[in-house]
């Protein structure tokens, strides 16, 4: 190190040189930081294939809203519902975003509950609602023992008396925490509005939801929800009588208008006094991108940010982008591992 350090210096630069103390420490941080990725070289058969080595855990370049989402999920375990709605290009890395706090829900006794929407969602328009709590009761199912079990099952008997019908029709899951649940049929001439839908939802989320057990509902892809699926989840979260939901939705911001549903379902939820918080997912900047590309290549971010630069330019730091247009670099051979060298190397000139 001292010799690269005093070459560089004098002068004599070789390829991978320091110029300056500064960037000699930062290749040590990540030296010691991670010696299996910085230090050790990859031993690749003649035969093998190198992979490119992402840090497949790692959201690069997305602390602050990490951060956003960590801290809404926190209070709402302590007792409220909260909303948050993320927006960005398909691509943009909302999903992940959004999953790396599952754990954390997980942990402390919380359910997560997931629908992702499609284009054609809206011929039924509910269905992804109805989906996702449905997931509920076989979760409660899995982590409760038999005792737990008739607790709860006593709790939605409470609340929901004669009316029970109402929620086994809506939600099939139900008969898994009791047989009483089975329903062969409804009564004679009783039918579901929306009306009686929302307040049956409300009910189940009010005795299932607590600071104990909050409810994360995550719906990807909201740009194809209907507006009355939205008017359900709107109706959960203004619940003032011990709701305790964590709803996140992501959308494409550049596929909807000025006049979608989801602007509409802010504006409600705003005026009903639900804490909610709308935010946008941009492309990596060029220094997390040369971080991403970094570990990918196990080489310090000084050695492949001239590539990094290149890859920026190509997909505006959207991640997916940046992954596939990494992948098409090796399938045509415009980046590989030199066995010789035992590092990656690429063609700038033609990648250019």
């Amino acid at each position: 190190t001292q010799n690269l350090l005093e070459s560089g210096l004098n002068g004599d630069k070789a390829g991978d040189a320091y110029n300056s103390l500064r960037v000699l420490s930062e290749d040590l941080h990540l030296l010691l930081l991670d010696p299996e990725r910085f230090l050790f070289d990859k031993e690749v058969g003649e035969h093998d294939n190198a992979d490119l080595l992402y840090r497949k855990e790692k959201l690069y370049g997305r602390d602050r809203e990490e951060s956003l989402i960590t801290d809404a999920f926190c209070r709402v375990s302590r007792g409220k519902s909260e909303a948050i709605l993320i927006g960005g290009f398909s691509g943009s890395g909302k999903s992940k975003l959004v999953n790396s706090l599952r754990d954390r829900v997980d942990a402390v006794g919380g359910y997560v509950l997931t629908y992702k929407y499609d284009d054609i969602s809206k011929e039924k328009p509910l269905f992804g609602v109805v989906s996702a709590l449905n997931q509920l009761c076989a979760i409660i199912k899995e982590r409760n023992t038999s005792k737990g079990l008739l607790a709860i099952t006593n709790k939605l008997k409470n609340a929901f008396g004669d009316d029970y019908w109402l929620l086994a029709s809506l939600l099939p899951n139900i008969s898994l925490l009791s047989f009483d649940f089975i329903v062969n049929e409804k009564p004679a001439s009783e039918t579901i509005n929306l009306r009686s839908l929302c307040f049956t939802l409300v009910r189940f989320v009010r005795v299932l939801s607590s600071p104990v057990h909050p409810i994360m509902l995550f719906l990807d892809d909201v740009q194809w929800a209907d507006d009355t699926a939205l008017d359900v989840i709107h109706s959960i979260l203004s619940d003032t009588r011990g709701s305790c939901m964590f709803f996140v939705g992501t959308y494409r911001d550049n596929e909807v208008l000025s006049n979608h549903a989801i602007y509409n379902f802010v504006e409600k939820l705003e005026a009903s006094n639900v804490p909610t918080k709308k935010f946008s997912l941009t492309g990596l900047n060029q220094e997390d991108l040369t971080t991403m590309i970094s570990d990918a290549l196990c080489l310090y971010p000084r050695i492949c940010k001239p590539l990094s630069d290149i890859v920026f330019q190509k997909t505006k730091g959207n991640p997916f982008f940046v992954l596939e247009f990494m992948q098409s670099l090796c399938t045509r051979g415009l980046l590989w591992y030199n066995r010789q060298q035992k590092r990656w190397v690429w063609n700038e000139s033609i990648i250019r």
